[in-house]
């Protein structure tokens, strides 16, 4: 069922007209919905920076760690349907995870980011990125770098083995299928919603405007050795606009979504679990999607995070609310340079942003900010 607000829509479009204007968008898709209505869905700017082709409502973006919370929500429907439980060891799903002292490690430690298991080669290679069972093996194999559920530090990349194999080890089925036929399939996004794009929908993909010199990370005063570095090498032989990276599964940082196949999922999760008569998981579950497993600051981003069981949650962070809002049950993910999303089921409402001109963001501050809070005030529920 679809109710766009007009007025709504104005303001937004307004919004993104001014932010392109200003240089600090390209691209960009919006979608909210709220108690199971789809209340907004504009779009504005360019494909790319050498694609003046207008984006359209079903563009495909590389969303980066906004693909973790899809990812997520495939474990937890898992979750909802006995494949699989949260406080059950890894290694009882996927033996060979218990090597090197990881046999104890929950599910839920290892997807709120408490493995230890975050480190990557510098430079960093597509031979492993782009090799799902090479990825496996590299998290299988690794040893964690704390005592597991003594810290938390983000998953960058190797979250999409973790979660990969946890899924399939507990079910036999590659997360990138449960995605397809849990998720997308069902609620009628299949063609806007890829973890690991087919062959096909090239004309749709956006292309992104990298970071300028330095990257993510460039200027922040850490050292090399820094875990935020291990997490994500500065050097790699690959960029996220290459075909061969798009097509490759990587389900913590190559999705691929439109924002209203976003919106659309998460509009379930803010709508008891439900949305146009298509179920995603029960009502029951919503609150152990929302728990809070860890709040402490993170080793790789260096700053206090409250994390779920695959999600960021909302709330204030360093006495600010984000681009989640203030409600610490809000829960979804953020994607590096900007793209986020996330339901708020406190007032039935869920929202995406997908862009293509990256931001120096982790978290949706900056332009995404600036759309989410928008969309609260219009609403009056921040």
């Amino acid at each position: 069922m679809t109710t766009v607000d007009a007025a709504l829509s104005t303001r937004v479009q307004q919004l993104l007209a001014k932010q392109i204007a200003e240089g600090r968008q390209l691209g960009v898709q919006v979608c909210a919905y709220q108690h199971g209505r789809r209340i907004l869905d504009v779009q504005a700017g360019t494909m790319g920076p050498d694609d003046p082709r207008p984006v359209g409502p079903d563009t495909l973006f590389n969303s980066f760690s906004t693909t973790k919370g899809v990812a997520a929500t495939a474990l937890h429907i898992l979750a909802d349907r006995g494949h699989l439980a949260y406080d059950t060891p890894v290694a009882e799903y996927w033996p060979e995870f218990a090597a090197k002292g990881k046999g104890r490690i929950t599910v839920a430690q290892a997807m709120s980011h408490q493995a230890g298991l975050h480190a990557l080669p510098n430079p960093l290679s597509f031979d492993l990125v782009g090799n799902w069972e090479a990825g496996l093996a590299h998290v299988a194999g690794g040893e964690p770098a704390w005592e597991p559920g003594t810290a938390s530090g983000y998953h960058a990349i190797t979250y999409a083995w973790v979660v990969g194999g946890i899924v399939q080890g507990a079910t036999g089925r590659h997360i990138r299928d449960v995605i397809r036929e849990e998720i997308a399939e069902p609620l009628g996004i299949a063609d806007e919603m890829y973890v690991g794009i087919p062959d096909g929908v090239e004309e749709r993909l956006a292309t992104l405007q990298p970071f300028g010199a330095g990257g993510l990370g460039g200027g922040l005063p850490i050292p090399p050795d820094h875990d935020f570095f291990k997490a994500m090498p500065p050097q790699s032989d690959f960029d996220y606009n290459e075909m061969r990276v798009r097509k490759a599964c990587l389900p913590s940082a190559n999705g691929h979504f439109s924002a209203r196949a976003l919106a659309r999922m998460y509009a379930a999760l803010a709508n008891g679990g439900e949305l146009d008569g298509v179920r995603l998981v029960s009502a029951a579950r919503i609150p152990l999607m929302q728990q809070i497993l860890w709040q402490e600051p993170d080793r790789v981003l260096m700053m206090p995070l409250r994390k779920g069981a695959g999600y960021f949650m909302g709330g204030p962070v360093l006495g600010a609310a984000g681009a989640m809002g203030p409600r610490t049950s809000a829960f979804g993910h953020s994607g590096a340079g900007g793209s986020i999303a996330f339901a708020d089921p406190e007032v039935g409402l869920s929202m995406a942003v997908t862009i293509n001109k990256m931001q120096m963001s982790l978290q949706g501050e900056g332009p995404t900010f600036e759309i989410c809070q928008l969309i609260r005030e219009e609403l009056g529920v921040n």
